[in-house]
């Protein structure tokens, strides 16, 4: 028995403490208390960011490794640092559950690819030094709720051009090339931009017309995300926006509508887009589908099942079975080698992630930020169910990154962008 095979007993039991005190930092208010929920929390993530590198070094015989190591705790550390000091008042448990999640990520990055790992540490530390300064913009720039027409026409461009000059990734026309080693996907940023575009339209909600022609743009975003084969980004602006405009009217009747339009066009969008009967034949059936659409998810199911609830350790799986696994299936390389239980764990971190950002939404006494919050929460939380769905073959195949975790430079920027936000609205409420 190697390191690595002591390792995932170890990272067991962390996920497992890490989980029980994230969600009793939820329930207490003692501020002690919370104080050693914290501690816990932070030492749990550094131990785990630890051993990981501590397996893949030993497996590799490697120092760059640990270089890697260093820069990461470095980044991570000060990511802490800067919010307990710049943001005393910022939600923690939504901090600490970002850096775990971070670290869950770079751990499996540097195992899969060494260069992909050094490319998203890079744009983590620009992304994070970044986000530093939203909750600061959006307490100080009251006047960004009127820019919602603004946000919509910024986003609405920045999605007409992938398809004409963007670039093919995975099948789908997502991203935009600049230069040999730089590209970006705007469709990233476009939801936080459509979020703000709908809170800005919905804070001033005075007619039904108003809600026909937010209805309209909503629509055509979905439309060219569908164009673009980007069938998942689609997906999480519909869910977003009907959430959103339940908030804002407080009228069941428009879920309902939400529903039926939803139905209504998915068995549409089967018969229009070849792509979207693909990802269902393959869903419905990857085994007899295997040659052509279903052997993604087979050979997902096939990894998860060999891993079973303990996994088969660290570096001693087979995710390069699966093509873009660091992209759309890193749910699927965690359970394989982390096992079922860590995979658990880490559905119930989400899943915290998204209690804490609809209490902060419950607590915004402006329905602009209240708005914001539920979107951007609605849309983290859909986007962490398609994934992982798609890769236990709960739902078809769509295609989208798990936040913080999957490979992906623009994923990862929006992801802490987006916390960002959301923090930031906690701490204009607590003040």
């Amino acid at each position: 028995m190697d390191f690595a095979d002591v390792a995932k007993y170890i990272f067991i039991g962390l996920f497992s403490l890490y989980t029980l005190f994230t969600y009793m930092g939820s329930t207490v208010h003692d501020k002690k208390a919370l104080k050693f929920v914290y501690f816990v929390q932070n030492g749990t993530t550094f131990v785990i960011h630890l051993i990981g590198y501590i397996v893949l070094y030993l497996q590799a015989g490697d120092m760059k490794f640990i270089v890697l190591y260093i820069f990461e705790f470095a980044l991570l550390f000060a990511t802490i640092v800067v919010y307990d000091l710049v943001y005393p008042k910022a939600s923690r448990l939504l901090v600490n559950n970002m850096v775990l999640l971070e670290v869950v990520g770079f751990i499996f990055i540097a195992r899969i690819n060494y260069d992909e790992a050094v490319r998203q540490t890079v744009l983590a530390a620009i992304g994070t030094v970044i986000t530093f300064f939203v909750p600061a913009f959006l307490r100080n720039v009251k006047q960004m709720r009127n820019w919602g027409w603004g946000f919509a026409l910024i986003g609405f461009i920045a999605l007409v051009i992938v398809p004409i000059f963007g670039r093919t990734v995975n099948g789908a026309d997502l991203a935009l090339r600049f230069g040999d080693a730089f590209t970006i996907q705007p469709s990233e940023f476009v939801k936080i931009l459509f979020v703000l575009f709908v809170a800005s339209v919905f804070n001033n909600l005075k007619s039904f017309k108003q809600i026909a022609i937010v209805s309209a743009v909503a629509f055509a975003h979905v439309v060219i995300l569908l164009v673009s084969r980007d069938l998942g980004t689609a997906l999480i602006f519909f869910v977003a926006y009907f959430a959103m405009i339940y908030v804002a009217t407080q009228k069941v009747y428009y879920l309902a509508a939400g529903a039926g339009i939803g139905i209504l066009g998915g068995f549409l969008a089967t018969k229009i887009f070849s792509h979207v009967q693909s990802r269902i034949d393959g869903w419905r059936d990857p085994f007899g589908t295997y040659q052509t659409s279903g052997w993604q998810v087979a050979r997902s199911l096939f990894s998860i099942a060999a891993g079973g609830w303990l996994g088969v350790g660290l570096g001693k799986g087979l995710p390069s079975s699966i093509v873009f696994i660091e992209n759309d299936f890193m749910f699927t390389a965690i359970t394989e080698e982390m096992g079922g239980i860590v995979g658990i764990a880490i559905i119930l971190i989400c899943l915290n992630n998204l209690i804490l950002m609809m209490g902060i939404a419950s607590r915004c006494n402006t329905l602009f930020y209240r708005l914001v919050a539920v979107g951007l929460g609605t849309m983290y939380g859909f986007q962490v169910f398609l994934t992982v769905g798609g890769a236990i073959k709960l739902i078809p195949l769509t295609g989208v990154t798990l936040p913080f975790i999957s490979y992906g430079g623009s994923s990862l920027i929006a992801s802490l962008i987006v916390f960002a936000l959301i923090n930031g609205m906690y701490t204009m409420r607590e003040d």
